[in-house]
């Protein structure tokens, strides 16, 4: 059933609001979370029909690719899939050389021993880690490149690195964070940082993503649907009554935190389209996930009870961390709102 009238105008209201605020964000060409709020004000634009949410994108990517692109380790954030979907709508082939150049970047970097990249070998403290939030970022870029430009090296680059993050930062065994993701990787030490609520949306997105994209004769697509299943499992665990999580999954002492319930909301309605988990076992988790980030809309535009960005660190640096207007909320709600 379609909306009413008079519910379909105040939806697109809503979405405006809050695209307006994205766009008040100072994006500096890259930071973390600056794609996704890129991805969802076109999503915006879809819904409204406003050109100004299209037009701003396009021309943060179009000063980009007029720069030289992939020379920097600071770039593995930087929106290669929002280089594909506006490759998409207006066939500029420069977004499509400048992906390449990413995808280029991402091949150069050295892998720790499941397989995962590790993107800043430059920096002393860094060089051997990996973090979950890059499972929403690089894999599902390299196989919509692969499949774009019809070059399985790609697809096949961005399975060995959501692989290789899964297998380093998933919990397995019989135990109640089963499922879950921690923040970290050190090739040195293993694990570190805590099982932060932003990090699994990350993970979860990333699994839905690049499962949408893959082809179903992948051999690696059952383990990935697995993957995908466990995380929903464990994260239904740990929903709080209200809906949100808290930011420290498994310390109900932590505060409640929005952005995953954005995620889970936004991603489980991709994964019921596309048939990758049971809907009848989570439907009721997305619903409520759903109900709680449309409470945290406030009327500005803003999504609340965000959390500032998060290094690894013990648990008291995530559970200090202070709220705040940011694009990795930002983005993911106005993906959430697309799908109304």
């Amino acid at each position: 059933m379609s909306p009413a009238p008079n519910e379909s105008l105040q939806h697109r209201d809503i979405v405006a609001r809050v695209a307006d605020t994205t766009m008040r964000w100072p994006f500096r060409m890259w930071g973390f979370g600056e794609g996704i709020a890129l991805r969802g004000l076109l999503a915006a634009f879809r819904v409204t029909g406003n050109e100004s949410y299209r037009e701003f994108v396009l021309s943060l990517l179009q000063n980009y690719v007029e720069k030289s692109v992939g020379t920097r380790n600071e770039e593995h954030i930087a929106p290669g899939t929002e280089l594909l979907l506006m490759y998409e709508e207006c066939g500029d082939d420069r977004f499509v050389d400048a992906a390449r150049k990413l995808g280029a970047l991402n091949k150069s970097f050295p892998a720790n021993s499941f397989g995962a990249k590790m993107h800043r070998p430059d920096m002393a403290g860094w060089r051997s880690q990996i973090w979950v939030d890059c499972m929403d970022v690089d894999a599902p870029f390299l196989v919509r490149l692969g499949k774009l430009v019809g070059d399985d090296s790609y697809t096949n680059q961005g399975l060995d690195e959501i692989l290789g993050y899964a297998r380093a930062l998933q919990i397995d065994g019989q135990s109640n964070e089963e499922g879950l993701f921690w923040h970290g990787y050190e090739s040195s030490c293993g694990t570190n940082g805590q099982l932060w609520a932003r990090g699994n949306g990350w993970a979860l997105m990333g699994l839905v993503e690049t499962l949408k994209l893959l082809p179903e004769s992948s051999a690696d697509r059952s383990e990935l649907t697995d993957r995908l299943n466990q995380l929903c499992h464990g994260l239904k665990r740990h929903q709080h009554t209200g809906g949100l999580w808290h930011t420290v999954l498994d310390r109900p002492d932590t505060y409640l935190e929005s952005t995953l319930a954005v995620m889970v909301a936004f991603a489980l309605r991709e994964a019921f389209e596309h048939a990758l988990v049971d809907t009848d076992a989570y439907s009721e988790m997305e619903r409520k996930a759903r109900v709680a980030a449309l409470g945290c809309v406030c009327t500005d535009g803003g999504l609340d009870r965000v959390s500032d960005a998060t290094p690894i660190g013990e648990l008291e640096m995530y559970a200090s961390r202070p709220f705040g207007i940011f694009p990795w909320g930002q983005g993911p709600l106005l993906l959430m709102l697309s799908q109304e």
